[in-house]
């Protein structure tokens, strides 16, 4: 490394050379990239390791095979009382990721340490303890943030898209709307 750093400054093609010595990354686990080309933002993330969901019942799989089913993901897992494959909306294919339902935490604790990074479908699976979901009808999709993408985020504020418990915007979605307008009348002048 030393003789290639003496060509620093000389001339190649009619171009200068500029050599200098690379210094090692110091990196954090958690603690994302933070490289000056802006992919990732150093402390939110990144691909460094997380820390993992409390223990649940509840189980959430991801690098499934695309040919995974319900049925082949649940009897991967002995002892689960019910697994979903999650698929997209419009095409009904699968997006990769599922959920497994066991009857207890402590069953589902030992199938974590029996089945983490096993093979599923030929694939290799990574597993976490998934996080209660609410059920309170609400704040589906968007995660709070409502209306960034379109327009930069003005504008609509609030929680998310979709979802809601709104009976009276529910009942008047996709009918045909009466007419409940003032009729006018004008007056035919002729100036």
């Amino acid at each position: 490394m030393k003789k290639a750093l003496e060509f620093d400054g000389s001339e190649l093609d009619g171009r200068t050379i500029r050599l200098d010595e690379s210094q090692s990354r110091q990196t954090t686990p958690g603690r994302g990239r933070g490289t000056p080309r802006g992919r990732g933002t150093p402390g939110r993330g990144g691909r460094g390791a997380r820390t993992p969901n409390p223990p649940s019942a509840n189980m959430f799989v991801k690098g499934l095979s695309y040919d995974t089913t319900n049925e082949s993901l649940q009897a991967a897992f002995d002892g689960s009382t019910g697994a979903r494959v999650i698929t997209d909306r419009d095409t009904g294919n699968s997006k990769g990721f599922g959920y497994i339902d066991f009857p207890d935490v402590s069953s589902a604790e030992a199938a974590m340490k029996r089945m983490q990074g096993a093979r599923v479908d030929g694939r290799a699976i990574t597993l976490d303890f998934a996080t209660p979901r609410d059920n309170s009808g609400g704040d589906r999709g968007g995660r709070g943030r409502g209306g960034r993408g379109f327009g930069g985020g003005r504008g609509r504020g609030g929680r998310g898209g979709r979802g809601g418990s709104n009976p009276a915007a529910a009942a008047n979605k996709g009918a045909i709307q009466d007419f409940a307008g003032k009729k006018m009348t004008f007056d035919s002048d002729s100036d």
